[in-house]
């Protein structure tokens, strides 16, 4: 699927002491991509932090944590709302905590990251068989975006010689569900291409709805922009929804969810008309309430028994404390001011009083459209 993309400027000028060139050009280009899925994204994640961990010249235990979660912190705000990241850094973190000495710290990193690659591709096995007995004989299956978990879902079931229909959507404005549909009927599936608009009303046409996830909270599932239309029409003409998700992009509670900015208009309307305003985000949320099931490495689970799971995870302290939300997020996307007000005045800028408060409450009212809860640093008022 398309990458969830965030006004983010991944500060890699602080791990210049740390990190070679290629680990700091491999960070950008994570940043930039919009158009891997979170699978391939995450494997190469993987091994830049794998890379930091081996040329890494720290002296003391310390200071190598430090400089790991220094990196790890930098491939997260890269791509903020990519659950595999935030897990392979909250559980490199763990046990990192589990060991006082340098070289051991370095084989647990090894060793860490090396399972999640391997756990990557075993989990999106997994999924791919759970959702064999959904995808039937002579069944039309819709889905949305790119997702490479649905695609090798998709893969499975032609190979164990189901005979289906698959209509995808264009996806806009990256067009993924070009890419899906040429991948798909390379294989020999027979597909469909709809626009974006045509889906609402071709999906009671469908059996069954697949899409993929770029991150699940108890808030609900995040995923390409027009997912959540979609499922809001699959309910009115009872069609079943599931969401292929592995526990990988399950993020723990209290972590902080990262702000979606406006994408670029010029991705929509090239030469924009004066007076006119393109509204371009990349994803929404669906509620975990109205999907049918998440397929998961462990069989398709309800709703219940995912929430019950999300409670059981835990973020390690690093990554939940206070400022985390305030250093990823560095630019208020609906800020009225022009241009947007760096969210540096989280800490008591350079605004005039009465200007900070104004942002301040303004800044509240956005965060409560999406659920956040922004906080001051301690010691600071708006």
């Amino acid at each position: 699927m398309a990458r969830l993309s965030y006004r983010v400027d991944v500060q890699t000028s602080v791990l210049e002491d740390i990190v070679d060139t290629w680990v700091e050009q491999a960070i950008q280009s994570i940043a930039a991509n919009n158009s891997s899925g979170a699978v391939e994204l995450a494997g190469t994640a993987a091994d830049v932090l794998l890379r930091c961990a081996r040329t890494d010249s720290a002296e003391t235990a310390e200071a190598f944590r430090f400089n790991i979660l220094q990196a790890g912190q930098a491939l997260i705000e890269a791509q903020p709302a990519m659950a595999p990241l935030v897990n392979l850094v909250n559980t490199v973190l763990w046990r990192l905590g589990t060991s006082n000495t340098l070289a051991e710290m370095r084989t647990i990193v090894d060793t860490v990251v090396r399972d999640f690659k391997r756990r990557l591709h075993m989990h999106e096995t997994a999924v791919a068989e759970a959702a064999l007995p959904l995808i039937l004989d002579h069944v039309i299956v819709m889905t949305h975006s790119r997702s490479t978990t649905v695609r090798a879902a998709l893969f499975h079931a032609s190979r164990a010689q189901r005979r289906f229909q698959v209509v995808c959507s264009e996806s806009r404005p990256i067009y993924e569900g070009r890419t899906l549909a040429t991948e798909l009927a390379e294989q020999g599936i027979k597909v469909t291409l709809v626009t974006d608009a045509l889906a609402i009303s071709r999906v009671a046409e469908a059996d069954l709805v697949l899409f993929g996830a770029d991150h699940l909270t108890n808030s609900g599932l995040a995923n390409k922009v027009g997912t959540y239309g979609l499922v809001l029409a699959a309910q009115a003409a009872q069609v079943p929804v599931y969401a292929l998700c592995s526990s990988t992009k399950f993020l723990p509670p209290g972590y902080p969810l990262p702000w979606q900015h406006r994408r670029p208009a010029e991705q929509v309307w090239p030469d924009t008309p004066e007076n006119v305003t393109v509204e371009n985000y990349y994803f929404d949320y669906s509620p975990l309430h109205a999907i049918t099931g998440i397929v998961t490495e462990r069989g398709v689970l309800p709703r219940e028994v995912i929430e019950g799971w999300l409670a059981a995870l835990q973020l390690h302290p690093d990554l939940h404390a206070p400022g985390t939300y305030q250093r990823r997020v560095r630019h208020c996307p609906s800020s009225p001011c022009h241009p947007p007000i760096d969210c540096q005045c989280f800490t008591g800028g350079p605004l005039p009083r009465e200007a900070h408060r104004l942002w301040w409450a303004t800044l509240r009212q956005h965060c409560a459209l999406v659920g956040i809860v922004p906080v001051l640093r301690p010691g600071h008022r708006p």
